[in-house]
């Protein structure tokens, strides 16, 4: 709203900002309706480390909060340094056999989590949204269409002799070659604007492509649903 007013021979515009909530909640073209995108309260998010879901020995938990509503999504557990320290310890337990996997089977678990994000795009969009406060039109064309891209690009290169060393003839007599091995446990920590993409592309770069033998992902609040949501699916 703008007003106009004078003030002796000066004009004054002052611009008002309406904030009485409109009746009309048809959502722009690219939004989304918070009717259509609520959900119930769900269960806490607890940890997830050893191939399967853990409580956190913290005993603490913070809420994540929809910021188009006000409205709480979930308790997630809080990891302890003990928790962390238990992660690592089996990222460094699955070290021998995750080292030795072939590129082939590391291919093939990265193109189960493509499949898995293409036909879970919307649902998992929809949780980044309520997570995050993105604009649904772009975490559902962006936020996990990228990160299923750069999972599908790390399944090819892997596939394709991405981890194969080099052989290099110094003179007549003399060749040298490199090798490609696990490393060990690396750590991730990422930003919060594109939670499940920058998860996706460390998750590709460190876990899989016999960089380490496990990833430990230090997130911020925003980061644990929609990511949360990708570990869920490797598991079905």
């Amino acid at each position: 709203m703008l007003l106009e007013s004078k003030i002796g021979d000066q004009q004054e515009f002052v611009i008002v900002v309406d904030e009485t909530p409109h009746l009309d909640q048809t959502p722009l073209p690219g939004s989304y309706s918070p009717a259509v995108m609520s959900n119930p309260f769900l269960p806490p998010r607890q940890l997830y480390y050893d191939g399967k879901i853990q409580t956190a020995t913290s005993g603490q938990t913070f809420r994540s909060i929809d910021p188009s509503t006000a409205s709480p999504l979930a308790d997630i557990h809080t990891a302890s340094n003990a928790d962390v320290d238990s992660a690592i310890a089996s990222a460094q337990k699955a070290f021998p056999s995750w080292s030795a996997t072939p590129p082939i089977a590391r291919s093939r678990l990265l193109l189960k989590a493509v499949q898995l994000l293409r036909e879970r795009n919307d649902e998992i969009a929809k949780v980044e949204t309520q997570d995050t406060g993105k604009p649904f039109s772009e975490t559902s064309t962006v936020d996990v269409v990228t990160g299923a891209d750069v999972l599908e690009y790390y399944a090819n290169l892997v596939g394709g002799g991405g981890l194969n060393g080099e052989t290099t003839q110094l003179r007549e007599d003399a060749w040298v070659y490199t090798k490609k091995e696990a490393l060990g446990v690396c750590a991730g920590i990422g930003a919060w604007n594109y939670p499940l993409q920058m998860y996706a592309a460390m998750f590709d770069t460190s876990h899989m492509n016999c960089l380490c033998c496990g990833f430990l992902q230090s997130s911020l609040e925003v980061r644990t649903m929609s990511c949360r949501r990708q570990y869920d699916g490797l598991q079905t």
